[in-house]
């Protein structure tokens, strides 16, 4: 075998390097950003390597919010999943291959068509099953919801890798006077251990993304799984955008022409911002307008573009 030649590999190498770069640039980018001052995270042109690096951010994170819990939650899910997955697979898989191989084909041919129905479809029974049996806002709950859905995948998987084992293995150790469990125990599963190494990483990766049925069958936020938990924090912070007075009013002409061209009159968006931004306490100011600091001077200042988009209105009328 040639090895390739010295060019050639620098250009392999510049490429997968490059590639890699770029890969993890976005990962990298998050972390920067998180380890920023708040000051920091908007200025342009961007810090690439910020030098005022802190845990700020985190400490607020960590002191404001149950993170620990969701982690624990979910990490009780995953495993308590997994095991029981696990378990009940391997003892299915190895029953239909030793006690009833010619069935085993036809059942595994049903549990896969299982797998087809969406998840969704059982959303609503689960729920008012769990609801009926008192299981809602559980661990339990989460449980076994995961596993019947990793069940058909897994007892499929552990099928073949039992398969592959000669069944002389079986019947040479109850010769020697081993019971079936301990064949199964002692014997078998030790020689399927890859087999069930795989089904237990595809379970626990299940339990551990699942966000759906966590979502449903948890309302108690001591209850929340990661996914839920940090789901929920999203659109909890805003910020405002440094944009400049330029900036905004190309926006506002924009968002009139859009409007007019979709068959809305801007003017009566105009008299209904107006009535908002007089309501008592100022609390029905529209969210775009809340950061001004002076709503009706913008409003003002938007309908002086109306002779520009009225035009638009009065053609799709």
């Amino acid at each position: 075998m040639t090895r390739p030649a010295p060019a050639r590999r620098v250009l392999l190498w510049s490429v997968a390097l490059v590639a890699a770069a770029i890969m993890i640039f976005p990962f990298y980018w998050m972390l920067n950003t998180s380890l920023k001052p708040a000051s920091e995270v908007f200025v342009s042109p961007p810090t690439f390597v910020s030098s005022h690096w802190s845990l700020d951010a985190y400490a607020t994170l960590f002191a404001t919010r149950s993170l620990g819990r969701y982690f624990l939650n979910s990490l009780i899910v995953a495993v308590g999943s997994t095991v029981l997955s696990v378990f009940l697979a391997a003892l299915a898989a190895y029953g239909l291959t030793r006690f009833f191989p010619r069935g085993a084909t036809p059942f595994v041919m049903f549990l896969l068509f299982t797998k087809m129905l969406p998840e969704t479809l059982l959303i609503i029974p689960y729920f008012q099953l769990m609801s009926d049996v008192g299981l809602l806002n559980t661990h339990l709950a989460l449980i076994l919801a995961y596993s019947s859905f990793a069940l058909p995948f897994s007892v499929w998987m552990l099928i073949g890798f039992f398969r592959s084992i000669p069944r002389e293995i079986d019947e040479a150790a109850m010769m020697d006077g081993a019971s079936v469990l301990q064949t199964f125990v002692r014997v078998v599963l030790p020689l399927a251990r890859p087999g069930l190494v795989a089904v237990a990483l595809f379970t626990f990766l299940i339990a551990w993304n699942s966000y759906v049925w966590a979502l449903v069958l948890t309302t108690d936020s001591s209850m929340y799984v990661l996914s839920v938990g940090i789901a929920n924090m999203v659109g909890e912070v805003t910020f405002q955008l440094p944009f400049s007075r330029d900036q905004e009013s190309e926006a506002d002409t924009i968002g009139l022409e859009l409007m007019a061209r979709a068959g809305y009159d801007p003017r009566a968006a105009i008299t209904l911002w107006n009535k908002m931004s007089s309501a008592a306490g100022g609390g029905g100011t529209p969210k775009f307008l809340s950061t001004h600091p002076e709503p009706k001077e913008r409003i003002k200042e938007i309908e002086k573009k109306l002779p520009r988009v009225l035009p638009l209105y009065n053609r799709k009328g």
